[in-house]
């Protein structure tokens, strides 16, 4: 008999919610070792927040702070003040960075999978969505996760059969 979700899943699964400030998130991320969680706004899923979207988010938010920057006035009329080093940018990206939540940063879209569904199939749901956790879900409701780390312990134990 083939493996399926529910036989491997994490079902003791770290959550985040929505409105955790970024610079706690970290913290959270070491804690718990690991590089993801799914997101929750009360006791209803609402998305997955990784490392990965904390990087994409301060990569914009370096974009926007060296494409903007403060207006100063004086005799002649308004002028642009260009930041001037690194840390000027860093500055402002850390201004902005320090109001943000998980919510300004996760990705809503849930990807999941049910307990029966082979595991075939759940290996194919990350590789074909190009990431490293797959919720599973039943009625609506989080009840384990299947990450790359679960299929390389298996494959350690020798627990996966070739295709």
């Amino acid at each position: 008999m083939d493996l399926v979700a529910s036989q491997v899943m994490r079902r003791n699964v770290h959550t985040v919610p929505a409105t955790l400030p970024l610079r706690q998130l970290e913290r959270t991320f070491v804690e718990a070792g690991v590089s993801g969680f799914p997101v929750l706004e009360g006791d209803q899923l609402v998305g997955v927040v990784s490392r990965t979207d904390v990087i994409r988010q301060l990569l914009l938010e370096r974009e926007t702070a060296e494409r903007t920057s403060d207006f100063y006035f004086d005799a002649e009329g308004f002028h642009e003040q260009p930041p001037q080093s690194l840390a000027d940018i860093a500055d402002r990206v850390g201004e902005r960075f320090e109001q943000l939540t998980v919510r300004d940063v996760m990705r809503s879209e849930l990807i999941a999978v049910s307990p029966d569904q082979p595991l075939k199939a759940v290996a194919e749901t990350l590789v074909d969505r190009h990431i490293h956790r797959v919720l599973v879900t039943q009625e609506g409701r989080l009840v384990g996760v299947v990450s790359t780390t679960d299929f390389a312990r298996l494959y350690a134990q020798g627990r996966l059969k070739p295709a």
